[in-house]
C-alpha cells in the first residue's frame, strides 16, 4: 500500500510541475466588425509569451492577391518570435488588397481598423504599446508607408519590402514623430519597380522623403554584403545615421534580384529571389532597436468615476457610454463569457458620448474593455 502511495504522489507531482513550467505557442485566427466589415487576422503568440510580461508586436502585411496565411507563410516569423519573444499577427486585406490610394484597389479604412487591431490585441494580451511594429510585402509594404504617414503616434519603427509609396502619399505624408525605416527592395523588380513606375514612386525618392524628415546625414555608409549564395543577386546597406531622435533609415539594395522576399520560405513573387540575407531576420534584428517614446511602460487603467456605462444592467438594448476628455483613440470590445467578441468599434477624437445598439445581445454576462494607448477600462455588463 505504501508502495503504491509514493508511486501515486510521485506521478502527480510530476503531472503538476510539468503543467506549472510546460509552455506552448498559439496560432488563433479570430476576427471583428470594424466599419460594417468582418476584419479576420491570426496572432501568434510565441512560447515565450507570458501575460505578466509586456511583449512587442509586429504587424505582418501581406502583398497584393495574398492573404496573411501566405504572409506567414513565405516569411517564417514565427520561428523568429520563437527565439525573439515577440507576438505577430497577420490580418487580412479586403478582397486581399490594402487600402493605400491605388485605382481599383480596395476602400475600406485601413489605417482604422491595423489601430483598432492593435488596440484588440492589447485588450487581451500584454502587448507594448512603446514597441508595436509594421513590415509587408508589395501591397503591405505600401501599407506599412502609409501607417508611418498617418499613425507615426502608434507605429515605432517600419520594415516595408518590394512596396514603395503612392504620388499622391507621397505628398500629402505628414508624419507627427520621427520613425526609423528599413527599406528592402530589388532592382529587377519589375511589378513594383525601383526606379518608379505606374503607381509607384522610385526607392529613392521615398528614402528622400524619410531622410529629410527624420534630418538624417545626407551620405550614407555603403556596405557590400558578402555573396553566399550563387543566386543571380547581390546585397548592399545603405545606412544613414544617426538621424533626429535616434531614428535611422536604412536600405538593403537586392542587386538584380526581384519581386520577391529575400531568404523566403519557397515561391512569393516574380524574379530571383535573394538567398543572401533573410529578409524576416534583417527586418527583426532593425525593428527590435527602437521603442517609441512618451507613451509610458504599461497600462493605466481609468477609474470607474472617469468611465460611465449605464444602463447596467441593461434592458432596451441601448448603451450608453462616456469617456474621459483624455481619452483621443482607442476601441471598445465587448465580449460574452466565453471570450467571444460580440461587438467592437473604434474610438476617435469627437467619441466622448456614444451610443451603440446592443439589441442583438442574449441575456447574460459581458465584458467590456475600452483600451487605447496606455489606457484600459474593464467592466462587467448584464443583459436582462
Amino acid at each position: 500500500m505504501n508502495h503504491l502511495m509514493i508511486i501515486r504522489f510521485l506521478i502527480i507531482a510530476f503531472a503538476l510541475l510539468f503543467n506549472s513550467s510546460a509552455s506552448y505557442s498559439q496560432l488563433i485566427s479570430d476576427s471583428f466588425t470594424f466599419d460594417g466589415l468582418n476584419r479576420t487576422y491570426a496572432v501568434y503568440l510565441p512560447a515565450s509569451y507570458q501575460q505578466n510580461e509586456p511583449s512587442p508586436l509586429l504587424l505582418a502585411l501581406h502583398g497584393y492577391t495574398q492573404n496573411g496565411q501566405s504572409m506567414m507563410t513565405f516569411s517564417d516569423f514565427n520561428t523568429i518570435a520563437d527565439t525573439a519573444g515577440f507576438v505577430v499577427v497577420y490580418p487580412d486585406g479586403i478582397s486581399n488588397s490594402w487600402n493605400v490610394g491605388f485605382s481599383g484597389g480596395s476602400t475600406a479604412d485601413d489605417v482604422g481598423f491595423l489601430l483598432a487591431l492593435v488596440d484588440t490585441l492589447h485588450s487581451r494580451y500584454n502587448i507594448d504599446y512603446e514597441r508595436v511594429y509594421s513590415t509587408g510585402f508589395s501591397n503591405g509594404g505600401f501599407m506599412s508607408y502609409r501607417l508611418a504617414c498617418e499613425a507615426t503616434d502608434r507605429i515605432a519603427a517600419i520594415a516595408p519590402v518590394a512596396g514603395t509609396m503612392t504620388s499622391a502619399s507621397l505628398g500629402f505624408c505628414q508624419p507627427s514623430e520621427k520613425i526609423p525605416v528599413l527599406h528592402i527592395h530589388g532592382t529587377s523588380d519589375f511589378v513594383v519597380s525601383y526606379n518608379g513606375g505606374f503607381g509607384n514612386v522610385s526607392v529613392d525618392q521615398v528614402l528622400e522623403l524619410w531622410n529629410d524628415f527624420n534630418n538624417c546625414p545626407s551620405t550614407a555608409v555603403i556596405e557590400d554584403l558578402p555573396d553566399l549564395v550563387a543566386d543571380g543577386s547581390t546585397v548592399q546597406r545603405f545606412t544613414w545615421s544617426p538621424c533626429d531622435d535616434g531614428s535611422e533609415v536604412m536600405l538593403l539594395k537586392i542587386l538584380n534580384g526581384g519581386h520577391t522576399w529575400p531568404g523566403s520560405t519557397g515561391v512569393t513573387g516574380i524574379g530571383i529571389t535573394n538567398r543572401d540575407i533573410v529578409a524576416s531576420s534583417e527586418i527583426w534584428n532593425f525593428v527590435k532597436q527602437f521603442s517609441r517614446p512618451g507613451t509610458g511602460v504599461g497600462t493605466t487603467e481609468i477609474s470607474q468615476s472617469d468611465f460611465k456605462v449605464f444602463p447596467n444592467p441593461l434592458i432596451d438594448g441601448k448603451l450608453h457610454i462616456t469617456l474621459p476628455e483624455s481619452v483621443r483613440s482607442g476601441i471598445i470590445n465587448i465580449s460574452d463569457l466565453s471570450g467571444r467578441l460580440v461587438y467592437s468599434e473604434q474610438i476617435t477624437k469627437a467619441d466622448k458620448n456614444l451610443t451603440l445598439n446592443m439589441s442583438q445581445l442574449k441575456p447574460g454576462y459581458y465584458l467590456i474593455i475600452v483600451a487605447g494607448n496606455s489606457f484600459s477600462y474593464k467592466h462587467k455588463l448584464v443583459v436582462h
